[in-house]
């Protein structure tokens, strides 16, 4: 009896040893892990142990048939010293499996020996796929305001296959998220949204423009196991709008040289391209002129930037495209001088006419003083003449 416990201890302590110095992992460490129909498959098996032999080789395989390169199909091996322990070596084995198919489906494993009959150690995940039915919505108008009449709902359903309803081996919740601009913005029970889990469905009411975008379902998988706990993200959901001009800038009235700048935004999913042109023609980009996107700058104004420019908002998803136009006008950079100048020349003219005509009247008093003078009175001179009869 003592013998035999002394035997289940010892069986215990080398069984130690050996996980301890022949340690086998995979990644991602996780019981079963959920991929999406025709992405690609990455595992990782690591073993941290004594410098490899035969007795050491790793292999991953597949339904008992081991994995090696192929045309889809990638298996990469690395060995590097352990930093911790120069007797040691880490060898990692990753596989690449490109354009996943529900045969893909199974469990692997990565052996540590020279086949599946004769190796030292083993560990193994199990590889679930699964395929979403996305779904694309085009349901705005350039002119429009309501994506939908007043009342109406947009529903969203977030359908897979390749899950078995009577499996018991796991369990999965559903929630729904909004991708804008890059950030994820997770949605719940509103005035706006409604999420129903069982059906996995998502109910936006009264859309509008801002509604449009990027949805995604997200499944999560044994949430209350940390062990098997994941998320996998479906394919998006996309309500698309067509542009729309939503702000522009009004005419302007520059001088010579100023600087233009111009803006311009536009809304609609997928996100339109905006263009600028000038008297219907495109601008392209020169040292001066400088169209990018919103804001459009032109250095150094001349007569021949004044004109209409238009900003026009596109997408090669929609036929239509939207527009704002803009006229410049450019005025000579003397412009605020002409009217002081207006006013000086006529003072000048003034003060010239002034002169001129005081220079004449001194002139003229000039020759009324200089002439002789003449007789008051002719009549005096025959009073003293005596009359004869």
């Amino acid at each position: 009896m003592i013998k035999m416990r002394w035997f289940r201890i010892l069986f215990t302590l080398s069984s130690l040893a050996y996980s301890l110095g022949e340690e086998l992992t995979i990644f991602p460490a996780l019981k079963q892990y959920w991929v999406i129909k025709g992405s690609t498959l990455n595992l990782t098996c690591r073993h941290n142990g004594t410098p490899a032999t035969q007795e050491h080789t790793l292999s991953f395989w597949k339904s008992n048939t081991q994995i090696s390169s192929g045309s889809d199909v990638k298996v990469n091996i690395f060995a590097v010293p352990d930093t911790q322990d120069i007797t040691r070596t880490i060898r990692t084995l990753v596989i690449t499996k490109s354009d996943v198919q529900f045969s893909d489906g199974v469990p692997y494993k990565c052996i540590l020996g020279q086949n599946m009959s004769n190796f030292k150690g083993e560990a193994q995940i199990e590889v679930r796929v699964l395929e979403f039915q996305s779904a694309e919505y085009n349901i705005a108008a350039e002119n429009e305001k309501n994506l939908m009449p007043v009342g109406k709902k947009l529903i969203l359903e977030c359908n897979a296959s390749g899950m078995n309803p009577s499996d018991t081996s796991f369990t999965v919740t559903t929630k729904w998220l909004k991708v804008s601009e890059g950030n994820k913005q997770f949605l719940e029970n509103s005035t706006k949204y409604t999420i129903f889990t069982e059906n996995r469905t998502l109910e936006i009411l009264n859309p509008v423009r801002e509604d449009a975008g990027e949805y995604r379902c997200v499944f999560v998988f044994n949430k209350e196991d940390k062990a098997s706990y994941q998320e996998v993200y479906s394919q998006p959901f996309n309500v698309k709008a067509a542009p729309k001009i939503e702000t522009h800038d009004k005419n302007k009235n520059l001088v010579q040289e100023d600087t233009l700048e111009l803006r311009c935004t536009a809304s609609g999913f997928p996100k339109p391209t905006i263009t600028w042109k000038k008297d219907g023609q495109a601008l392209n980009q020169t040292e001066r002129i400088h169209p990018k996107e919103e804001r459009l700058v032109i250095y150094n104004l001349g007569f021949d930037d004044k004109g209409e420019y238009q900003c026009i908002a596109s997408h090669g998803e929609f036929n239509d495209t939207a527009s704002a136009t803009m006229l410049v006008r450019v005025k000579d950079k003397l412009a605020a001088l002409w009217p002081f100048l207006g006013i000086v020349a006529e003072v000048i003219v003034l003060c010239i006419i002034i002169f001129i005509y005081e220079k004449k009247r001194s002139k003229q008093l000039e020759s009324e003083e200089d002439a002789p003078d003449a007789q008051d009175n002719p009549g005096d001179n025959r009073a003293g003449v005596r009359r004869r009869n």
